[in-house]
């Protein structure tokens, strides 16, 4: 049995951050039912990159949606619509937990409010994601993942040394993380409501979740005085700890204890360094970093990059290549591991999926069902927790509040 088993959750999320939230909710068991808007779906179906899957948009969406949302069932309902919110709010009360990401207000407006839920379902665990949170002078504010790393500071300090443009990272840090934080907090009031017996409102901000994530500059930047400013691969506060060359491209290097520099040094038949009075602590190494990566290069420009990464990997000093987004889906550890996985979807066939970063009872968590295609369940929940019947749902979909799949447009 998975661990979050029988817990049943109304997704009202959109986009990247509650998506990821209740995808690792679901892969820990959860019965995930996304809302979604009749005919047009999620933003996400429509984020997309490669061509394959063009064609499909929306009915079975984008390749960044079936990323984010594998062992979902998909609803389809127009809350703007009163007879698709009062489905929503009955829903509500068959449920353990309500997450939204709407901007505050706007499920106040359309009945779903955290008072109007909770009202009529006292257990309901209802989780609010927001780009800046409902105080202060931003409360209220739409806001994605590339403002708020820009606003958290994020992208002051990422890119190249010599070059003051701002830089995202090539990742969605603000997404990812406000979507982890969420599933922490939301596991958490889970445990307490098994001792209350109540339920209770979880809030995350997008920008306090990234913030969350410069911990380790805050005493540095506000009593340190320090400022953290663009390194390339290098570590404001750790060297060396970053990419160095080598005969035919980059390794990273991340001997992070003074003993682990040690190690380094004895490998490249450097022990004078170790002595060297610049480089005698991290502090030190810290403050004369370039004459120290300047020195090290010296060796590592004498061999190739595979033939360091065999030599250091045996002598156990961290260390890695600097893959493509391609050679790192396929390392052999992932394989390994499973982390990466395949799921046979109903109209592409086998797609790839990476799946929940951890393990329960030594088991991966499974994969139970490929990314819902838009409305692909609507008819067997409203059934099975509504018992609406057929004619229902056909005079529901005939009033645009509902829409199944077979309604969609098939693209061959």
């Amino acid at each position: 049995m998975a661990a979050l088993d029988g817990i049943r959750v109304l997704d009202l999320t959109h986009g990247v951050a509650g998506p990821y939230a209740t995808m690792l909710l679901a892969d820990l068991g959860c019965d995930v039912l996304k809302v979604e808007m009749p005919g047009r779906g999620d933003a996400s179906r429509y984020m997309n990159v490669s061509t394959r899957f063009e064609s499909q948009i929306p009915r079975v969406g984008g390749d960044y949606f079936m990323s984010i949302n594998r062992n979902k069932r998909s609803v389809t309902l127009d809350l703007k619509s009163e007879r698709g919110a009062d489905l929503a709010r009955h829903l509500a009360g068959k449920v353990d937990l309500v997450v939204q990401n709407f901007r505050p207000g706007v499920v106040e407006r359309l009945g779903l409010g955290v008072e109007d839920l909770m009202a009529q379902n006292p257990a309901l665990i209802y989780a609010s994601l927001s780009a800046y949170g409902k105080v202060g002078p931003l409360a209220g504010q739409p806001g994605m993942d590339v403002a708020i790393q820009a606003r958290s500071g994020v992208m002051s300090i990422t890119g190249d040394a010599s070059s003051s443009d701002p830089i995202k990272p090539g990742v969605s840090l603000a997404d990812f993380s406000g979507g982890a934080h969420l599933v922490i907090a939301t596991l958490a009031a889970l445990v307490q409501r098994g001792v209350t017996g109540k339920g209770t409102h979880v809030e995350i901000s997008l920008l306090d979740a990234t913030m969350s994530m410069l911990s380790n500059y805050c005493v540095a930047v506000r009593d340190g005085h320090a400022e953290i400013t663009p390194m390339g691969s290098g570590h404001p506060q750790l060297a060396p700890f970053e990419a160095v060359r080598t005969s035919d491209g980059y390794l990273v290097i991340a001997p992070g204890t003074n003993s682990l520099f040690r190690e380094l040094c004895r490998v490249l038949e450097r022990t004078e360094l170790t002595e060297d009075e610049r480089f005698s602590s991290n502090p030190k190494r810290v403050r004369n970093r370039r004459q120290l990566i300047d020195e090290l290069e010296i060796e590592f420009t004498k061999r190739t990059m595979a033939e360091w990464l065999v030599t250091l990997e045996r002598e156990r000093i961290p260390c890695a290549p600097v893959n493509t987004l391609r050679e790192a889906y396929d390392e052999p550890q992932l394989v390994a591991d499973g982390l990466l996985r395949e799921v046979v979807h109903p109209e592409l066939g086998a797609i790839s999926q990476l799946g929940a970063p951890y393990l329960m009872g030594g088991e991966l968590l499974p994969i139970r069902m490929p990314p819902p295609m838009l409305g692909e369940h609507t008819a067997q929940v409203l059934t099975e927790l509504l018992d609406l019947t057929g004619d229902q749902l056909q005079e529901l979909a005939e009033a645009d509040v509902i829409s199944v799949l077979e309604d969609l447009p098939h693209h061959a």
